[in-house]
């Protein structure tokens, strides 16, 4: 279990078996939490103010996990790369090798169905429903105020803050006042953790890269949203 793999299957919905992220939020927003899962492995360190924060790297020993060792590899010895420039690097890709983990562990089961009757796509069935739940709880708590961030729903938070899928985690009554802490906690003003510094770094960059990609897509389309 990582926070990326949690974030993967909070961010399942159990009811169609889609990723509630759109396709410009999953890659920053999964690059984050691989970068937090490497700071709380003890590989890398992020050092600096959060958008000027580079990561350095400590040890290249293995993590055990095919997706972080494949982004492990990506921060070179000597290199201190921008968090900014590192997150959507991190989680480019990274989905696929998140839920085949996630498919071994036996929390989600892939099914295939038909999108328009005709072309086949993969969905993912939560079976460790359990599990769903638990993190789920958690990140409902520090939204609702009723306990303080740590270094694992800290994190958490921030990241689905700057994915802006918080609203779907809370009943209709409770999405104001969860955004609004959220968007506090992912400014990482909480202590104890020694992930600050990268929580704060991944979940800026990856809002920034969310926006970037968002601005290029309504480029390509030649106008505004809904223009």
């Amino acid at each position: 279990m990582s926070l990326a793999t949690d974030l993967v299957l909070l961010t399942t919905d159990p009811a169609t078996g889609r990723s509630m992220f759109g396709s410009n939020e999953t890659g920053p927003v999964l690059g984050g939490a691989l970068l937090v899962d490497l700071v709380l492995a003890e590989r890398v360190e992020v050092d600096g103010p959060p958008r000027r924060a580079r990561v350095r790297l400590v040890t290249g020993r293995p993590v055990g996990s095919a997706p972080h060792d494949r982004a492990l590899a990506l921060v070179r010895p000597g290199k201190e790369p921008r968090a900014s420039s590192l997150v959507p690097r991190l989680g480019k890709g990274a989905r696929a090798g998140l839920l085949d983990q996630l498919r071994a562990e036996e929390a989600l089961a892939p099914r295939t169905e038909r999108a328009l009757g005709i072309f086949p796509v993969t969905r993912h069935d939560v079976v460790d429903v359990a599990r769903r739940e638990r993190v789920l709880a958690a990140v409902r708590a520090v939204l609702l105020g009723h306990v303080g961030p740590d270094e694992v729903t800290g994190p958490l938070v921030g990241l689905l803050h700057a994915g802006g899928v918080v609203k779907r985690l809370v009943a209709q009554p409770e999405r104001r006042g969860a955004v609004r802490r959220a968007k506090e906690v992912a400014k990482g003003d909480w202590a104890g953790s020694a992930a600050r510094a990268a929580v704060v770094a991944a979940s800026q960059a990856a809002t920034a890269a969310v926006s970037a990609a968002v601005a290029v897509s309504v480029t390509s389309d030649g106008g505004a949203p809904g223009a």
